[in-house]
């Protein structure tokens, strides 16, 4: 059926197209707005700049389909298959994409915020500058699966207040994004890059930071309980005031990195590099530092205790205040 085929009947009051076979219709612009395209073929379909609000593509076929600047609010794209389609900056708020393929999809700059993307697939997409403030990917045991955004690139994307619980971003390009307030509990983020991303208030518990690059990341006042940063490159990242009670360090660089009242309660530091780091407050109670090098740090009014230092590098460090393993405060 053709493109003007489709405009005549819906003018005409018709609004299900479900199932239809649309392959490489030429719809750009058109205003089709709460039809019904459910488990239509719309593969290579020319949607751009369309007006598909409220529009029902649930279980459709849209495979390299061009949306890119359509209007998609409050859509039904629930089992869309989307991969490697154009929805550069497509209008998506409040969209349900749950359980949708949108593997190697381009999202430059959509507007994503409020959309539902538990159990998506997102591997490879790029997200550039997108903006998903309040979308859901949160994993729920036994009704959706793990959001997969494997390498996903979200360079200056705004994630703030997202939950990404139990998310996978191995190898994510997260740059500079803005994850204030983002939910990543129990997220894996093996080798993803946040250089210089914004962290602040973000919920990190038992999330699996392996490898990861936070260089000059903030994650001011965040928790990462018993989280996983084992080979992290953290040098430069500001944690003041972030809750890091059992977190595994080991072999992380920390170098200038500011950890003033950080609660590293039980951490794991063993060969960690926290030269020139500032931990001024900290509290390190029963953390393990074994060979962790804390050369020309600042360890003044921190809490020492029951830390064993004796293969713990301390050149040049400031102590002035400090609480010392036996309770002695340092002079």
């Amino acid at each position: 059926m053709s493109g003007g085929e489709i405009l005549r009947r819906y003018t005409a009051g018709e609004t299900d197209f479900q199932g239809i076979n649309l392959r490489n219709v030429q719809l750009n612009g058109a205003d089709l707005i709460g039809a019904n395209f459910a488990k239509a073929d719309l593969q290579g379909a020319d949607l751009i700049l369309a007006f598909l609000t409220r529009v029902n593509l649930q279980g459709a076929n849209l495979i390299t389909a061009k949306l890119s600047g359509a209007y998609l609010s409050q859509a039904n794209l629930q089992e869309v298959n989307m991969a490697d389609v154009d929805l550069h900056g497509a209008n998506l708020q409040g969209a349900d994409f749950r359980k949708a393929n949108l593997e190697l999809a381009t999202l430059l700059d959509a507007n994503l915020s409020g959309a539902d993307m538990r159990g998506i697939n997102l591997q490879g997409a790029d997200l550039r500058g997108a903006y998903l403030r309040g979308a859901n990917f949160r994993q729920e045991k036994r009704v959706y699966d793990i959001a997969n955004l494997r390498s996903v690139n979200l360079r200056g994307a705004d994630l703030r207040g997202v939950d990404l619980t139990g998310a996978d971003l191995t190898k994510a390009d997260l740059r500079g994004a803005n994850l204030s307030e983002v939910v990543l509990r129990g997220a894996k983020l093996t080798k993803a890059n946040l250089t210089e991303a914004i962290l602040d208030g973000a919920l990190l518990t038992e999330a699996n930071l392996a490898g990861v690059n936070l260089y000059g990341a903030s994650l001011i006042n965040a928790k990462i309980e018993r989280a996983g940063l084992m080979d992290a490159r953290m040098s430069g990242a500001n944690l003041t005031g972030a809750i890091m009670a059992d977190v595994k360090l080991g072999k992380t660089q920390l170098v200038r990195a500011n950890l003033s009242q950080v609660k590293l309660v039980r951490a794991d530091l063993s060969r960690a590099n926290l030269s020139q780091a500032n931990l001024t407050k900290a509290d390190l109670t029963d953390a393990y530092l074994a060979k962790a090098n804390l050369r020309n740090s600042n360890l003044n009014d921190s809490i020492l205790t029951r830390v064993e230092l004796s293969t713990t590098n301390l050149s040049g460090a400031q102590m002035k205040g400090a609480v010392m393993p036996n309770g002695d405060i340092h002079n």
